[in-house]
């Protein structure tokens, strides 16, 4: 009856053999929340009624609690397991139930140095990665409580390195520098350890290596150097004269804002900003300008950093292409008193605004997303932003505040159209990619012919012409045909993406994506690298370079892209747990395949690769299964047919795949 729940990285619960045991995805959040809240002890329905569904009524909530319950509770029963225990008044942990994050607490609130890998296994990723709760307060208190086990991991996993405890051996004392570094990458104790240990080791050029890499990320990210202590110990460890501190070269590709405006002329442009305004105008993409912080003028380093963070926000939304986004020096002159006047002159949507604040907890960083014609907030927050916070979180900090802003202006753009329909080809788009979100073939037609209205009313929206290609793409894939037209359509309209704009990361990921599936896998890597040049962030270009890369025969590569593009976008689609089942099959991982494929919203697309698994898992039952409900969505399927339109580079992969579906019962 013991089982085994995994909280930290995506939860999941395995039963004494291994095996995966489907719940309810609030199960992980009830158990997080008792742990964290009250050591996993009695807590009073009443106060799991407002932490699961704090926006309903209580007679309502109760409801759902108590029907939530008995799910679980015949889950457990189905699969014998323990997890929960739900009384009348009150609901535990089960006593017999293993759990990480139980076995973290403990860990870290010993000092205990022999269990510094364990702590480091345990850590996979922040808490629940990838579960959102739709509750607000939930949703603020997961978060809270992310920030302060990813930073009890650092402190414990750090105080351990710096003590002069030996009891682990180097190798597990150089694993451990190196997940510290993972997860905080400005961490300079777990550089010092690395540092000493290769010392230790006799490789000096390593240790060489360990602090130009810690010196060029600092210095180019935040703009500051190594910490006193750290340049110090890597003097120390280097014999006389064998040492340097490196300074690296100027990048030229850093534009920092500058400390005060440099021009007076904003509207200085030339004939392609013309251009892309006029066509900003007929599509209707929303334009949007950044706002230095009120406290640039201050000489203090936060002040300094929060600057360059607003640039690098600016950077991120530029490379986003559904946004017009004002320049960081037009911005600037757009911020000084009596300008903002000319918002209606340069078009201009939305304005977003950030303070550095004092609070009583520490400095915050304040962000608001405003309309700029009647200054409506459409999304606000603040983020703590002391120095040691600021540098050690810049880039995840930079990322989810992108992220946030185009979701707050496509929620604000939806919204507005559902409320007085304008078929601007921008608002047709966001529609278009709504219908995307699934992946059953009514919803890709309908998001086909909402693109094509778009494409009606500005033929050369690149977002739209790409989107339309997508449609063509996901059709094939669905279809699981050999249906050249589709694939010759795809091809043609990702070509006229980029003839359209060429530095257009969308065109280039179309077009990737088109060789990959007629077979021309050097052609495919080549042109998901170009769009992921053009657009770092961008969460499913990264995903389609990762399946790229599997069906060329690099699959442990492709698993290490895709964990990256789900960490952007932890709430992702269909088709990120689609490519990640593909990944851990090929990698025989076969019951993380099965993990993978059964986040998916709608499984019916991998019914076949789920009767694979379980096929090798050696669950032929539910192998059966699965083949039956093929079957009955394609009845004239067969395996020759479908390995004969799936594109494989190395044929050990069509073989692995080809023996799970036979294994499986299919002809």
């Amino acid at each position: 009856m013991s089982c085994r729940l995994t909280l930290f990285g995506p939860p999941r619960l395995l039963d004494d053999q291994g095996r995966l045991v489907p719940v309810p995805s609030k199960t992980f959040a009830l158990v997080a929340y008792l742990l964290l809240t009250g050591g996993g002890g009695p807590s009073g329905r009443g106060n799991l009624r407002h932490f699961l569904w704090e926006n309903a009524d209580p007679k309502t909530a109760a409801t759902n609690l108590r029907k939530f319950l008995q799910r679980l509770r015949e889950r457990q029963e189905r699969f014998g397991v323990e997890l929960i225990d739900s009384e009348r008044s009150h609901v535990s942990l089960a006593p017999s139930a293993s759990i990480d994050l139980a076995d973290f607490l403990r860990i870290v609130s010993g000092r205990a140095p022999n269990e510094l890998v364990a702590l480091c296994r345990i850590y996979r990723g922040d808490l629940l990665d990838g579960l959102e709760s739709e509750e607000s307060e939930s949703r603020e208190w997961l978060q809270v409580q992310r920030t302060k086990l990813r930073e009890a991991f650092v402190a414990a996993v750090a105080s351990r390195l710096e003590g002069k405890d030996r009891d682990a051996d180097s190798l597990s004392l150089r694993s451990a520098a190196r997940r510290l570094i993972e997860v905080d990458a400005y961490n300079e104790a777990g550089h010092r350890a690395l540092m000493q240990l290769f010392a230790e080791e006799g490789e000096p050029a390593r240790v060489q290596e360990v602090y130009r890499n810690l010196q060029n990320r600092l210095l180019e990210d935040l703009g500051v150097e190594p910490d006193v202590a750290t340049t110090e110990l890597y003097r120390s460890l280097l014999p006389t004269g064998a040492h340097r501190v490196f300074a690296p070269p100027p990048r030229p590709d850093l534009v920092r804002i500058p400390a005060g405006p440099i021009a007076s002329n904003a509207e200085d442009g030339g004939e392609e900003a013309t251009r892309i305004l006029a066509l900003g105008r007929q599509s209707g993409v929303p334009r949007i300008t950044i706002m230095p912080p009120t406290t640039m003028g201050a000489q203090d380093f936060r002040h300094q950093l929060a600057g360059s963070l607003v640039e690098d926000v600016t950077i991120g939304l530029c490379r986003l292409k559904a946004l017009s986004v004002v320049a960081p020096h037009t911005a600037w002159e757009l911020s000084t008193a009596g300008k903002k006047a000319l918002f209606r002159a340069f078009h201009i949507d939305y304005a977003v605004e950030t303070q550095l604040l004092d609070h009583g907890t520490g400095p915050l960083l304040a962000v608001k997303l405003l309309t700029a014609s009647d200054r409506e907030i459409v999304w606000t927050d603040q983020f703590a932003f002391s120095r040691e916070l600021a540098a050690r979180n810049y880039r995840d900090l930079s990322a989810r505040i992108v992220l946030s802003l185009s979701d707050g202006v496509e929620r604000a753009e939806l919204g507005l159209y559902e409320r007085e329909p304008d078929a601007s080809a921008y608002h047709l788009y966001l529609l278009g990619k709504r219908h995307l979100r699934s992946t059953d073939l009514p919803s890709i037609r309908r998001a086909r012919r909402v693109f094509r209205n778009a494409l009606n009313n500005c033929p050369d929206f690149v977002p739209a012409v790409s989107g339309l290609a997508r449609t063509f793409q996901l059709e094939w894939l669905l279809l699981a045909r050999n249906d050249n037209e589709l694939l010759a359509e795809a091809e043609a309209l990702a070509y006229r993406a980029l003839e359209i704009d060429s530095d257009d990361a969308r065109g280039h990921r179309e077009l990737g994506v088109c060789h990959l599936y007629a077979g021309r896998f050097d052609e495919s890597l080549y042109a998901l690298d170009q769009a992921e040049r053009r657009n770092p962030q961008f969460a499913d270009l990264i995903m389609d370079h990762s399946d790229a890369l599997l069906h060329a025969g690099q699959a442990t590569v492709a698993l290490q892209k895709l964990k990256q593009a789900i960490e952007m976008n932890p709430l992702c689609p269909d088709t990120y747990w689609w490519a990640a089942g593909g990944a851990n099959y090929q990698l025989h991982r076969y019951q993380d395949a099965v993990e993978c494929l059964s986040r998916m919203r709608d499984p019916s697309p991998v019914y076949r690769l789920l009767a694979a698994s379980f096929a090798k898992l050696g669950e032929r039952e539910r192998a059966r299964e699965y083949v039956r409900m093929t079957r009955e969505i394609h009845p004239d399927f067969s395996v020759g047919g479908l390995l004969s339109l799936i594109p494989f580079r190395d044929p050990s992969y069509a073989k692995h795949y080809e023996d799970g579906l036979r294994e499986a019962g299919f002809d």
